[in-house]
């Protein structure tokens, strides 16, 4: 649906793009060679200096009719329960006329960032190449949100993929690997999301004395793509669109096709880097992102405890 404001305008860039841009320049050089940088400490368990680094890049960088929001903005004293997105990258302008013109939320009005940081493993891969925790919320196409007043916001949703290699100098990193990546790339099942993310129903009066309570807290396991060997050493953006090197510095690289479970529907993606990096374009891929190599519907038993009481006997 076109709205009346929205006719004869033009449209602004996308917003992923600039702020892929701008990561990516921030964390490499015109030669591709890392730039460390220097953090903070980590402080609480919810504490992350790596998030704040990079929204303090996406505020420099970005435009200045863009916003980059995260929920302590809005409400300052925010303790406790984990909150996704990382953040929210806006245009308040081009926000408001999709709102008063009737027409669905596109990345160039406002996106939903997460931020995952991984570390390299032995082998200089990224860990938990085969498949990573998100915790209780699986990625999605779309995220949930919602206005000072309350009201319910569904936006699209980027998750960006970092690996970075200690420097030689506490709290100095080097960066390895970059990609932000679409959420529709990782999940598009939004009955998914919402069942997840919804409200669950603990049990409660457990035990002998009736102080016990389980959460039944979900852990969800999705692919992590720099699990994918040819996202390594490079910055990559993955983007359902598949036309962003004719408004943007980049290079369309490859093509993915991810194959849908128990369908014969398929999704294609599209994966851009830098031109100034001077990549070369890559045959098409399917189904790239690896995933274990066993899985099973039982959950694995806790570690056994074994004790071995043989030192106690004397062997003549």
């Amino acid at each position: 649906m076109t709205s009346n404001a929205a006719a004869g305008r033009v449209r602004p860039p996308d917003l992923p793009s600039i702020a892929f841009q701008a990561l990516a320049e921030a964390f490499w050089d015109d030669r591709g060679v890392p730039i460390p940088f220097s953090i903070r400490e980590k402080g609480g368990t919810q504490d992350d200096p790596f998030d704040e680094h990079v929204m303090e890049i996406l505020k420099t960088a970005l435009p200045d009719d863009v916003r980059v929001i995260r929920p302590k903005d809005a409400r300052p004293k925010i303790r406790g329960s984990l909150i996704t997105p990382d953040a929210v990258v806006a245009r308040p302008e081009e926000y408001d006329l999709l709102i008063r013109g009737g027409e669905e939320y596109d990345t160039r009005a406002i996106f939903g960032l997460e931020v995952k940081k991984l570390n390299l493993d032995k082998d200089r891969k990224a860990a938990r190449g085969a498949g990573m925790d998100y915790n209780s919320t699986p990625p999605c196409a779309t995220v949930r949100v919602y206005s000072a007043l309350g009201s319910e916001i569904i936006i699209p949703a980027f998750y960006l993929f970092v690996t970075l290699e200690n420097g030689e100098q506490s709290g100095t990193f080097i960066p390895d690997s970059l990609a932000l990546v679409a959420g529709s790339a990782l999940n598009k099942n939004v009955e998914l999301y919402d069942a997840i993310t919804g409200t669950r129903t603990k049990e409660i009066g457990l035990g002998t004395y009736g102080d016990g309570m389980n959460r039944n807290r979900p852990m969800m396991v999705f692919a992590n793509p720099l699990g994918w060997t040819w996202m390594q050493g490079a910055a990559t953006l993955i983007s359902e669109q598949s036309l962003l090197a004719d408004e943007h510095p980049f290079t369309l690289v490859r093509e993915i096709t991810r194959t849908v479970e128990k369908s014969d529907i398929d999704e294609k993606f599209y994966c851009y880097r830098l031109r100034k990096m001077g990549y070369e374009v890559e045959d098409p891929v399917r189904d790239p992102f690896p995933t274990p190599k066993s899985r099973s519907e039982q959950t694995s038993r806790r570690g056994k405890f074994v004790v071995d009481m043989t030192w106690q006997l004397k062997i003549d």
